[in-house]
């Protein structure tokens, strides 16, 4: 069965979704704030180059030229714009219809809050690209890509999303959307811990006294996580339970790193979004909207997140161009 998507954001993730969704004969309309972008999309077409070489002419448009009402609508821009998007959610959301957050970070609660719970579904992905130039983005392949209502219920809208979606990937339903959420938040910290190094993420996994301080972002976001009653998954491998710090060891730790290494060794690029936000956009990462919520959400429950503190001070200093990325950033955070 044909549908009907508006997708918000053009990026990376919104552009991979669209053009799946448009080759398999979508509707597919794009919201996109960035007028280059725009304007290349509508001269030339769409293009995804890397894992998938393909170009579409889709509709696209400003927010404020979105009209009409939409079943379905796809949330693809970075976290620190979810509440800029809210307008127009609120605008053109079916009332019977859903937003789905194929986002980073935790912005299914800012949008429950916004639109209610039950019109959002969250989504949990690793797969991923960059934007390379206006009309054009890179796609780095497959990943996982999770769907789940708010409240775990399974239902038909969620089921019916899946199986559409999977024109892309494979796509599964599940019960624990906020388990994989939070452990994608733990794998974040490891993400951002890595991007100030300035260095490939495997070569930093495979030196001991940086991956101990990678486990140690790592295990203060679990305890975060377990303090609000989440029940972390297992994400491509990595188990954020292994670095609980009260009951983690260094055995499960060990599968859990094998399985990133495992993962890293599948993609041509060695380096995050994150790192690529710092060294070539020069452009403010998500830390805000990450790793800086989860601060947030520990100091409200009380727990106590040093490490992860040092790292959003150094994250935003060379966001400022206060510092420098280098191969002693991360090691600094554990002095």
């Amino acid at each position: 069965m044909t549908r009907r998507f508006l997708i918000v954001g053009a990026g990376a993730i919104g552009a991979i979704t669209g053009v799946h969704l448009a080759r398999a004969g979508h509707d597919v309309q794009f919201a996109e704030t960035n007028a280059a972008h725009v304007e290349a999309v509508r001269d030339g077409g769409l293009r995804l180059s890397g894992a998938l070489e393909a170009t579409i002419k889709p509709s696209i448009s400003t927010p404020e030229e979105i009209d009409g009402s939409y079943d379905s609508i796809l949330l693809a821009v970075k976290a620190r714009h979810t509440v800029d998007a809210v307008p127009l959610l609120k605008r053109v959301l079916a009332p019977d219809g859903c937003v789905v957050s194929l986002q980073n970070g935790l912005e299914e609660y800012k949008l429950s809050d916004a639109l209610g719970a039950d019109r959002v579904i969250g989504a949990y992905l690793t797969f991923g690209g960059f934007y390379v130039e206006p009309g054009h983005v890179k796609y780095g392949g497959a990943g996982s890509f999770k769907l789940g209502e708010l409240d775990g219920r399974m239902t038909d809208r969620l089921s019916d999303l899946a199986q559409t979606l999977s024109v892309q990937q494979p796509v599964q339903a599940t019960d624990n959307i906020f388990g994989f959420l939070w452990a994608k938040m733990a794998l974040g910290a490891v993400y951002f811990g890595t991007a100030i190094t300035d260095l490939d993420v495997p070569d930093v996994y495979d030196d001991p006294e940086r991956r101990r301080i990678l486990a140690l972002l790592c295990g203060e976001t679990v305890s975060v996580a377990e303090k609000l009653g989440i029940d972390m998954e297992t994400t491509d491998g990595f188990d954020p339970k292994a670095f609980n710090l009260q009951s983690g060891t260094e055995a499960a730790q060990q599968v859990s790193w094998q399985a990133q290494r495992r993962y890293w060794s599948g993609h041509d690029n060695k380096r995050t979004g994150i790192w690529r936000d710092l060294a070539i956009h020069k452009r403010e990462t998500e830390m805000d909207g990450l790793i800086d919520e989860v601060i947030r959400l520990a100091g409200k429950n009380g727990v106590p997140v040093p490490h992860l503190q040092r790292l959003s001070e150094a994250v935003h200093a060379i966001e400022r161009g206060e510092r420098k990325m280098s191969p002693d950033a991360l090691l600094q955070l554990g002095r």
